[in-house]
Parts: structure tokens; sequence; C-alpha cells
């Protein structure tokens, strides 16, 4: 089994967002992977799950010293990275490559020089257009590779509603530097409506005068170093939240409210400006410079509103139920062999599936002499290739392409058992290099009108439509790829 280092740091002083994004990749991949988490030794290791398989680096280690440590520690054909954090610039991205490392970098702020294999970024609004990059880097980006605790993404599947705004969530994380923790209980206690107000404090909040103020109201709580479950439970209690755009916000997103979010840091601009152009939040600007007045004037502005069903339906589409295995397709590399006799009754199940049948020109049901003299005689004919999908270790669907005069035509399938896990497109790509590198002519692909969803996956994998036809009777688009 191939094995991963996810590699973060976190403590009271730089806060703990890497290490719980870390967390969440940590769990979408410890049932197919060995994992290690490596964090450096002033990490705060108390938070750290107790079932995690932790290595500490020492203090000692520099940051120019550690690619060479880890290399020294782990070997290179054994392990792949997965690094978070701003201190994996572009200088240590090149030297873990170096040493061989298959390397994904979870980024926020698409600075550095990427070297990376693959870069993941989670943020709205960010294109393969504004990297720079050495390598051939794959880009993971948008909320579909949303980095999200196993429990938030399950509660990303429920639906919500909200009547009444009763009890509201606060949360600034880390040292909340401008103490907006305070300024915003202070403006929520002006509105005789909110009966609860629940605020979760970083591990670094070092501030008083909160303390002093849930002395002095019995509708504050406070919350310090809560666990995931009772993260979501108190989200789930409440009706509105005032949070950063940070992974907080994701989270909140996940259980659905109104949420009035802002920024006070830079790497919290890009989550904040696709949100709110998205209308997935209310705006709350540059919240660095904000008073309790600022704070009571927007309150004010989101209690006025009597329907939020709209906002939190956005919300809802912002998360679906693939990103677990986006992550390990991302990982889990789709390879292909050339189908051969042993493979007939494999086809024949394939092909005979219902829902192949229904997709297909001729959707009568096949019989399995007729498949394996058909079958045999492709093979034997140069102007076919079939390719057997494969990914970690199982065949997984079948690419094959006809060669005619002036083009390609190609079909696709995919096993039953591996069907809504977003392959096809990676399927169709990937066979597409193969295709390239010895054929020149042009791939069609003929498609249903009404079969959105691999309309939807030809797109992905960089097809783009020719033409409508009728085919046997049947309103169809052509869709065609010129090269890769």
């Amino acid at each position: 089994m191939k094995k991963i280092l996810c590699r973060a740091d976190g403590n009271a002083s730089v806060g703990l967002g890497h290490l719980y994004r870390i967390f969440a990749l940590y769990e979408m991949y410890k049932e197919t992977f060995d994992v290690v988490l490596v964090t450096r030794e002033d990490s705060a290791l108390q938070v750290f799950p107790e079932e995690y398989v932790v290595e500490v680096i020492p203090n000692k280690i520099t940051l120019e010293e550690e690619p060479d440590w880890l290399a020294n520690a782990f070997s290179s054909e054994e392990y792949s990275i997965i690094a978070d954090g701003y201190q994996f610039v572009s200088e240590y991205q090149k030297k873990i490559k170096s040493l061989g490392f298959f390397l994904l970098y979870v980024d926020d702020l698409a600075r550095e020089i990427m070297s990376a294999d693959i870069v993941v970024n989670h943020a709205l609004g960010y294109t393969p257009e504004r990297y720079k990059t050495k390598n051939k880097t794959t880009f993971a980006l948008g909320t579909k590779y949303g980095i999200l605790r196993p429990k938030f993404l399950e509660a990303a599947k429920g639906s919500r509603k909200i009547f009444r705004i009763n009890s509201v969530f606060v949360c600034f994380g880390g040292a909340d530097q401008y103490d907006l923790s305070l300024l915003a209980v202070q403006a929520l206690l002006g509105f005789d409506q909110i009966k609860n107000i629940h605020i979760v404090l970083g591990g670094a909040y070092q501030h008083e005068e909160l303390f002093e103020l849930k002395k002095a109201h019995s509708k504050i709580t406070l919350h310090q170093n809560i666990d995931e479950q009772k993260m979501v439970d108190l989200m789930q209690s409440c009706e509105f939240a005032i949070a950063p755009s940070s992974t907080v916000l994701y989270e909140l997103c996940c259980i659905k409210m109104p949420v009035l979010s802002g920024y006070f840091v830079e790497n919290q601009k890009g989550i904040y400006t696709s949100f709110t152009e998205q209308d997935v939040v209310f705006s709350g600007g540059d919240f660095s410079g904000y008073t309790t007045e600022d704070f009571k004037t927007k309150i004010s502005e989101i209690l006025a509103v009597s329907d939020h069903s709209e906002m939190m339906q956005k919300q809802a589409k912002l998360f679906d139920g693939k990103i677990k295995q986006r992550f390990l397709n991302l990982l889990l590399p789709v390879t292909f062999r050339e189908a051969n006799l042993a493979d007939t009754k494999l086809l024949f199940d394939w092909a005979n599936d219902e829902v192949v049948r229904s997709n297909s020109y001729n959707s009568e049901e096949i019989d399995f002499m007729s498949h394996k003299e058909w079958f045999e005689s492709k093979l034997d004919d140069k102007n076919q290739l079939f390719f057997i999908a494969v990914q970690n270790n199982n065949d997984i669907g079948l690419i094959r392409y006809t060669i005619e005069e002036d083009h390609a035509v190609l079909g696709i399938s995919i096993a039953q058992e591996h069907r809504g896990k977003d392959l096809a497109g990676h399927m169709l790509r990937e066979s597409a290099r193969y295709y390239f590198k010895s054929h020149r002519l042009p791939i069609f692909a003929y498609i249903k009108k009404e079969n959105t969803a691999s309309i939807h996956s030809f797109k992905k994998a960089g097809y783009t439509f020719l033409r409508n036809e009728e085919v046997k009777g049947c309103k169809s688009f052509v869709y065609q790829l010129e090269s890769i």
C-alpha cells in the first residue's frame, strides 16, 4: 500500500487552521493509504487525535534542512507528501521534488512558483492561469475540493430550514488580535431577539474583557478546545453565525445558516471575495477596523431579513458528496492496460449493464456468444483500441477507440460499483493521452442529448461541441477533442 506523509504545523501563536485541514485530509486518506502526520516539535500536540500516527520534527531542524530530514526518515519510493502551510515556499517544494517525492501542496494565496505535482486551493474563483509553475502541475480548485472533516461532509448532505434567529455562533479563532469576539458579542447583546450567544475561542485567545462580560450575561457561553462532533452540534444549535472567511466558514456552510463574514488577514480575502460574489454569506468587509457599532449595524440588517432560504440553498450547492472520492482520485492514478481475451466475460457484463444499454444506440440485451465473436474479431482489428481503466489494482471501466478515415470514435463505460466517483472525466482525459501518443486524428464522441451526465464528463475532459446529429433515430450531440 502506498503511504502518505501529511505535513503541517499549528500552535497557539500561529493558529490551528493548517492542522485542522491536514486532519481532514488524514481522515479522507486513512482507509486507503498508510498515513503518517508529520509536525514540528512546537506544534500543539495535545490537539492531535490519539489514534493518529505522528512523527515529530525536532525544533533544531531548520526549514532548509527539513527536506533532507524527511528523505532520511522516509523513502520517496514509498511515501507521497501532502503539505499545508505558508512556510512551504518555492524553494522548499523544489527541494522536496529533487529528492524524488510526489508532492501535493494545499495553497491559499497563489503566490509561490509551484513545483508540486498537485496544487489544491478550495477557494472559489481561482484558475490555473493565476499560478506560476515549474513542473507539469495538476490543479484541484474550488469548493468541490473543500477540505472538510468527515462529520461536516456528512452534515453537508442534509437540508435545513430556519424560521427565527434565537442563537448565534461566533468564532474568530487563533489569538483574535483585534478581539472581534468581544466586539461582536457586545453588539449581539443589544438585540432582545438573541437568546443565546455561543463563542468559540482559539487556543491563543488571551483577552480578559470577554470573560468578565460573560459573568454579567447568562446568555453568553464560551467554548474552547471542542472536538469535531461538539462543533457540529454547536453550529446546528444556532441559526446565525459571525465568522471570518476561513475554514470555519466552510464548516458553517455545511451546516447551513445566514453568516456575516469578512476578513482580517490576507489569506482570508480570496474566500471572502468569492463567497460574497456568490451571495453565499452576508458581506462584512475588512473586520480589522470594526467597532461594536459596525457589528450592530450589520446584525440589524441581517435580522431584518425574513427569509434566508435562498442563501442556504446556495450554501448547499457548495459541497457535494464526492469530495472524499475526488481527493482519493488525486492520489490514486487511473492507468490503462490493453484488453485481451481474458477480459471477454468482464466486458460482456459491463456491456449488458442496464445503464450502459440505455445510453447505447442499440439498447437490446447482448447474448454472450455474439459478444464473444464480436470481441475476438475486434481484438484482431488494427483500427480498434480497447483500454481497460485500472485504479488501485481494480478494473473500473473501458475506453474504446474506433479509428475511421478522418477521426476516431470513442466509447466509454464504467463498472457499476465505480460510478458516482467522479471518474469519467479523469478516464477520458488520461486515455486521450495514451491515444495521442500514437495517433493524430481528432476524437469524436456521440452522445444522446438527454445524457447530461456524459455531456458534463466530456466537457470536463476538454471536449468541445462540434455539431448536432441524428444517430439511429436519436437526437445527439457530437463532441470532439483534437489534442491534449
